[in-house]
């Protein structure tokens, strides 16, 4: 059997190129997605190397663990902040670290978040931080140019590692800070820094007192750097300062302890943002792959019936056949799969490329070729060609010797037991996705779309010889209407050859579906965030602070004053972690001002209310509440990013947010907590008789001064619904891209088959009379009859998986929007037409050229007849 199934493929490689090229490109495709998807689980975490120089570092707690459920079922969730947590009271822990012995320096190091821009006006600078110069020497910095900053309004600059440095020593900049702007020269740049992290901030070195002053919490501090006396063992010191500070919630550590772990944190978080990507980009990746393989491979085995019917008249057992086609696909996926791993490892790089592009990975993400992953898609290739194999091998079986006599392509028995029990059982499935949508969340709701898209599908496939022939009157009626012959030719074609057809169609079924279903869901989240906004929104005038900065505390006093303006609603903006009933949940969190939020907000909400909002109380949004099990009038915690525990009540769920974040706190409670939050956005009311529009002139030369930028309402609204649907089409893009690509080569594939079997139709029309230009034209009609019937089954599995959505999101929410991502639609659809009516019409206009149809011979007798009678007349 092994000899036959090798001279099967060698003898007969052209019938399963296209089956090869699937599988190929299939496990390239995973292997791809998988190397990367490793590489944020592998990769490692920066060590800043902030702390070299010293010995000893204290400070606050950097992490927290939080333990959910009861008995052996308890299990600790642990987080690390985002941001730094400072030490309360620094002064007095540095007194108590002096009295220490063995203790040669003592270094308070403070960080406040800053921008550097290019002047008064300049709205092109970047995030940096600044810090005290006493905080160099622990970082073994050394200055490459310039001096060190002697009195107020000099810095030293230090550019990121590896960055050039943006300024140069006598060059003058702006230093903006959450406490206002600063005219500084620049008098020296460093270089030396200890960290690894290509994406760490730019650093500007100032006085003392200087940072000091610009921190909105003066007593607090990043962390204590100690350096032990020559001699002194690190350990031994340590041991010696946490004897000595009363607070035992102070960390005092030595070795890769010191630092502070939130860059590694932060890092951690963009890498499980990646991952989640590449979690759908794979799960999407694997579902196309398997499906375009599996029937690539049956449609093979389709081709072959006569073939198969042969070997049964030669007296094969239907055991042999299964055997010969199951060894086939087993050779076939052991060669197409070692080829897809080779192309897999080179695919990493590329995908990693691609999302550092669109600033979806971290700037020092890397790739390394993974063993595992690539053993773990050879396996899964080898696994997916004999399971495609599995269900085209019984059916080969099946094949009787009769058929070796049958010529005409009419199928019969398409609709097998194995298709109307895969139907009904995903059927039955896709019904429970439905009703799980509504409480999935909004994170969980588009994998469980995905699924439902996915399983919608396998549906639309499996019931397709039901669904094909009346798609087919439906689609080439006009064509039959508007030609003479060619129409009514193709769709007769098409309604014959039911699983031609069904083949042809299902890679334009899984793009246009999953396609679709990905913008649908894009498009519907993006839409219906913006609409809360235009309805909830009130206020005239938006400010937008870029960064950490945000709109600085001077910047918000002066808005204020600007004629017409009525009434201001600053909102300074953090994250942080909602403490659910099984799990914590990350959200973004506001501090509002509850006496005139009114005045820029129309908020609706579903329980409780906003009158409220005063003290330790806490707005949540629907959504974010039914995730975390929150409900009005519940003591609950909140951690905030820098690890601070608020114990809060809820007083009130809200249906809207109106573009606020899904949390919502006092602004006195929040600020307390970590004054250290900067002012975001800042939305003005204008009073009944002001200029709209010179109110909004005069908003933004203040906001132009500090580095933000201020729109009126209408023009804030547009720029958010642009930013909202250019971030889902990036999305979209880098999810759909590979996934696109390869059904684009799927659809050639099968199509190119589809080609092959039908040679010897053409060679038929060509003996019945038809001309070179009606094949052409009957070919082309045919393929438009499924480009149409896929794109029809698609856009109903993806209709479907829209509306789903939306019922989600209106149950959750406040109402959804579903816009119909017409344009994409067309896009989609549209390359499937080039690349089917490309892939049709090469291989019949190859058949037509080499096609000769002979002349028939005429009889010499009936010619000698002929010319004695017509000889005879003229007599």
């Amino acid at each position: 059997m092994l000899t036959t199934a090798l001279q099967t493929l060698r003898t007969r490689f052209t019938l399963f190129t296209g089956t090869f090229i699937a599988l190929s490109l299939g496990v390239a495709l995973i292997a791809g997605t998988g190397q990367v998807l490793d590489a944020t689980r592998r990769q490692s975490a920066p060590v800043t190397g902030w702390y070299d120089a010293a010995d000893v570092v204290v400070r606050a707690p950097q992490s927290y663990s939080v333990r959910f459920g009861r008995g052996d079922g308890a299990y600790d969730e642990t987080r690390t902040g985002t941001r730094v947590h400072r030490l309360a009271d620094a002064e007095e822990t540095v007194r108590r670290i002096e009295a220490v012995p063995g203790v040669d320096q003592v270094v308070v190091d403070r960080s406040v978040p800053a921008r550097l821009s290019g002047g008064p006006a300049a709205g092109d600078g970047t995030e940096t931080v600044a810090r005290g110069w006493s905080s160099a020497p622990p970082a073994r910095l050394r200055l490459s140019e310039g001096r060190a900053p002697a009195r107020s309004g000099e810095v030293v600059l230090a550019p990121a590692p590896g960055a050039e440095p943006e300024a140069r020593a006598g060059d003058r900049r702006v230093l903006f800070t959450s406490q206002g702007r600063e005219e500084v020269r620049v008098v020296g740049v460093a270089e030396g820094l200890g960290s690894a992290d290509p994406g760490g901030p730019t650093t500007v070195f100032l006085t003392d007192p200087a940072v000091r002053q610009m921190s909105s919490a003066p007593s607090a501090a990043d962390a204590i750097a100690v350096v032990a006396e020559p001699g002194l063992a690190a350990a031994t010191l340590a041991d010696r300062i946490r004897a000595a500070l009363p607070d035992s919630t102070l960390t005092v550590r030595t070795g890769a302890g010191k630092e502070s772990g939130t860059a590694g944190a932060r890092r951690a978080g963009a890498l499980d943002e990646v991952a989640t990507l590449l979690a759908v980009m794979a799960l999407i990746g694997c579902f196309v792959s398997v499906f375009v393989v599996a029937g690539t491979f049956a449609f093979s085995v389709a081709q072959r019936r006569r073939e198969l019917a042969l070997l049964r008249t030669l007296g094969a057992t239907p055991s042999q056949v299964t055997r010969l086609v199951t060894t086939e696909a087993a050779l076939l996926g052991l060669v197409a799969s070692g080829v897809g791993c080779a192309l897999g490892a080179q695919a990493g790089d590329l995908l990693v490329s691609v999302l550092k592009h669109y600033a979806m990975a971290p700037a020092g993400m890397t790739v390394t070729v993974s063993a595992p992953v690539l053993v773990i898609s050879f396996v899964t290739g080898v696994v997916v060609a004999l399971a495609g194999a599995f269900s085209a091998s019984r059916r080969a079986a099946g094949v009787r010797p009769a058929e070796t006599l049958r010529e005409a392509d009419v199928e019969s028995g398409v609709m097998t037991r194995g298709r109307w029990i895969a139907g009904g059982f995903c059927s039955a499935v896709a019904v429970l996705l439905l009703l799980q949508l509504p409480r999935a969340g909004s994170d969980g709701a588009v994998v469980v779309s995905l699924l439902l898209t996915m399983v919608l599908v396998v549906v639309l496939t499996a019931f397709a010889p039901l669904l094909v022939p009346p798609l087919v009157w439906a689609a080439a009626r006009p064509l039959a209407a508007f030609t003479r012959s060619t129409g009514a030719l193709a769709a007769d074609n098409a309604r014959a050859a039911v699983r031609r057809t069904a083949s042809c169609a299902a890679p334009i079924l899984v793009a246009v579906a999953v396609a679709g279903a990905l913008i649908g869901m894009s498009n519907a989240t993006s839409a219906t965030a913006v609409a809360d906004e235009r309805a909830h929104l009130r206020a005239d005038i938006v400010v937008e602070g870029p960064g950490e900065v945000g709109v600085p505390a001077v910047a918000v006093r002066e808005l204020d004053g600007v004629p017409g303006v009525r009434g201001s609603v600053p909102v300074a903006t953090t994250t942080g972690h909602l403490v659910g009933s099984s799990a914590l949940i990350p959200a973004g969190i506001g501090a509002v001002d509850p006496g005139g939020l009114s005045d820029g907000f129309r908020l609706r909400t579903a329980e409780g209310s906003m009158d409220d909002l005063r003290g330790a109380t806490v707005a949540v949004s629907r959504t974010l509440a039914d995730q975390a099990g929150w409900h009005s009038g519940e003591e609950v915690r909140l951690r905030l990013s820098d690890t601070t525990e608020l114990e809060l009540t809820v007083t009130a769920v809200l249906k809207s947010t109106a573009g606020l974040p899904g949390v919502l706190l006092p602004r006195d409670t929040l600020l307390s907590a970590d004054p250290g939050i900067s002012v975001g956005r800042v939305y003005l009311t204008l009073a009944g008789d002001a200029d709209p529009g010179d109110a909004t002139r005069r908003a933004a030369a203040v906001a132009r001064a500090y580095g933000a930028e201020a729109l009126g309402r209408a023009a804030w609204l547009d720029r958010s619904a642009e930013a909202a649907e250019r971030e889902g089409r990036v999305l979209v893009l880098v999810l759909l891209g590979m996934a696109l690509a390869y059904t684009a080569v799927a659809i050639a594939n099968t199509l190119v088959m589809a080609a092959e079997q039908r040679a010897s139709v053409v060679l038929l029309m060509r003996r019945l009379g038809a001309t070179g230009g009606q094949v052409v034209r009957s070919v082309l009609w045919e393929t438009l009859t499924v480009v149409a019937v896929g794109g029809v089954l698609g856009s109903a599995a993806a209709g479907v998986t829209v509306l789903g959505l939306g019922r989600a999101s209106a149950e959750a929410g406040d109402g959804a929007v579903l816009p119909v991502p017409w344009s994409e639609t067309r896009v989609v659809l549209g390359s499937c037409l080039v690349v089917a009516v490309t892939a049709s019409l090469v291989p019949t206009l190859i058949q037509l050229r080499v096609t000769r149809i002979p002349r028939p011979t005429p009889d010499r007798r009936l010619l000698r007849a002929r010319r004695g009678g017509a000889q005879a007349s003229r007599r």
